[in-house]
Formats: structure tokens, C-alpha cells, sequence
């Protein structure tokens, strides 16, 4: 259930923020099997309403009614059609056939197989509006961590006491911290990742870069790793440093060397894979547009591949 919650937050926002209803159509659903049993639902359930429209070539029948109309829809054109609209579904199936059958027969429709219905005239109601502004936190979910399981942020989100944003920062200390004890580093870098980006949620970008920075730096410089988590680790992470290019380019945060040094030293890096002149140089070239694969190869033969036993 709380994945669904998540998608219908989802669709429900992206049709707030002034997106058509036809792009979410082309999507992969999770909970729904697909986008129009997603819309089906939000209409059934009160958040979305307005006209459908049915396309030219169908056969209007009462199983294409029954298939790809829910009740409320069926109310509704019962009602504009001053017609009874209490009953059991079907009862309502076999009261619209002959109204649906009129409407294509007056537009002349050329009357063939399974075409869709048009979605385009359904708006979001009250009820949309209000789930919208309850579950709001969601959005800084969707934004920075989506990493983590949504079930559990909501599970940890609902326990606490704080802000969306300080929650969310609390949930990523809790995140490295177990992470540390438990010598998980995809999920310790995940968790600074994270955290960046809440910092930039809520325009902090000071902090943003800070934290993709350390990330950054102890990408480079791994806690622990074993050899399977090696074969598959991408050293420098392209989002990374796209997130701190994004940064040095569009705001003035000063001079990135003295920040790189902060960071070094505020993150401990007691026995470092790659020098700390080495790392800055290297993060220069990726941010200057350097191949990230040919770096990361680079840096596999000459500072990690013998660490991890690999001639």
C-alpha cells in the first residue's frame, strides 16, 4: 500500500506542476499493471474527475463498458443524462449501452475493436489537492532519497517529531551510522549522496556541495570494500560529478581547492587510496568534461587493482 501511496503522489503532482495527462500514459507502473488502470483508480477513488471521452473505433457493448469504465464514470453519465444511477455495476453497464451507443451512432463513428477512451478532459479535485499538501514530504522522498525504501522512510517520517527537512537529514545520520558498523560503504557513499541532495531540496548549497564532495573524496578513498563490491564499483560517479560541475559553474561558492581541503580533513581519511593532490587533480579534469570511464580506468591500474588482489 505504501508503494502505491508513492505512485499516486507521483502522477497526482506531475499533473500539478502543469503536465499532461497523455505523458504519464507512456509509463511503467509498479503497483498498477498499467498507466490507465492507474488513472481508472484515481478517478474511482475521487482524485481525479471530469469527462472521458470515448475514441472512434470501438464497439460500444456492455463488456467494453464494463472493461474500461469505473462506476463513478458511469454515474456521472448516467446523471448528465438524467438517467438512475443507484444499482450494482452492471445494473449501471446496461443503463449507459444504449446512451454510449447513441453518441457513437450521432458522431458517425466507423465502429471496429478496442480503441482507448481519452483522458485529456480530467482534472484534479479537492481531494487530490488535500492528499497533495498532506504527503508534501514525499516530494523531498522522491528527490533525494529514493535510494532507500519508501516503506521505510514513511515508517520513520510518521515516528518523528521534526520538519520534512530535518527529518530527512536525521534519517540520513541514522543511514551512515549503521551503514559505518556494519561495513556497508555503497550504502555509507548512497546515504552522503543523499543527504547532499536534501541540502539542495531545501537551497542549502553550501552543505550540497559539501556532502557530494566528501562523497566524492571517499569514493576515492573507500572505508572498506571487498573484492566482489570492487568488481562492480564505478569509482567516480558520473551524478557526482555532475551535481559539483552543476555547482562550480552556477554559483559562487568560492574557491573550490580550500573547500576540497575542508572536506579532506573534516572526513578522516587515515590511509588514502589516492593522495589528496591526486584526487583534487583528478576532480578538476572530471569537471573540466574528462572521460569518466577513462579516469576510472586510470585509476583502477595505478592505485586500486593491486589493493584489491587483481594483476
Amino acid at each position: 500500500m505504501s508503494e502505491q501511496k508513492l505512485e499516486v503522489f507521483n502522477v497526482l503532482d506531475f499533473l500539478n506542476k502543469g503536465n499532461e495527462l497523455e505523458d504519464i500514459l507512456n509509463k511503467k507502473f509498479g503497483t498498477f499493471s498499467s498507466a490507465e488502470e492507474c488513472i481508472k483508480y484515481l478517478v474511482e477513488e475521487g482524485y481525479l474527475e471530469g469527462d472521458v471521452e470515448v475514441a472512434a473505433d470501438v464497439e460500444i457493448t456492455a463488456e467494453y463498458i464494463s472493461k474500461n469504465y469505473v462506476v463513478s464514470e458511469l454515474k456521472d453519465i448516467l446523471r448528465e443524462n438524467g438517467l438512475k444511477v443507484s444499482g450494482k455495476k452492471q445494473e449501471l453497464v446496461e443503463r449507459v449501452l444504449p446512451v454510449l451507443k447513441e453518441a457513437s451512432d450521432a458522431s458517425n463513428l466507423d465502429v471496429n475493436v478496442d480503441a482507448k477512451k481519452s483522458f485529456n478532459n480530467l482534472e484534479l479535485t479537492d481531494k487530490a489537492f488535500e492528499f497533495l499538501k498532506e504527503n508534501e514530504w514525499i516530494d523531498l522522498y522522491l528527490f533525494a532519497l529514493v535510494a532507500f525504501r519508501f516503506e521505510d522512510y514513511e515508517t520513520y517520517y510518521n515516528a518523528s517529531d521534526a520538519g520534512s527537512v530535518e527529518t530527512a537529514l536525521n534519517f540520513c545520520d541514522e543511514i551512515l551510522s549503521r551503514a559505518l558498523v556494519a561495513n556497508q560503504f555503497l550504502v555509507f557513499i548512497d546515504a552522503l549522496s543523499a543527504k547532499a541532495h536534501v541540502y539542495a531540496y531545501d537551497g542549502d548549497y553550501g552543505s550540497f556541495m559539501d556532502y557530494d564532495l566528501q562523497r566524492y573524496i571517499i569514493g576515492l578513498n573507500p572505508i572498506v570494500m571487498d573484492a566482489q563490491t570492487y568488481a562492480s564499483y564505478d569509482i567516480i560517479s558520473k551524478a557526482n560529478i555532475l551535481n559539483l560541475k552543476s555547482v562550480t559553474e552556477n554559483l559562487d561558492m568560492g574557491s573550490l581547492k580550500k573547500r576540497f581541503d575542508k572536506i579532506w580533513n573534516k572526513s578522516h581519511i587515515k590511509h588514502a587510496t589516492v593522495p589528496k593532490k591526486t584526487c583534487f587533480k583528478i576532480l578538476q579534469r572530471a569537471i573540466d568534461g574528462a572521460d569518466i570511464e577513462e579516469l576510472n580506468f586510470e585509476l583502477r591500474e595505478k592505485f586500486f587493482n593491486k589493493k584489491y588482489g587483481i594483476e
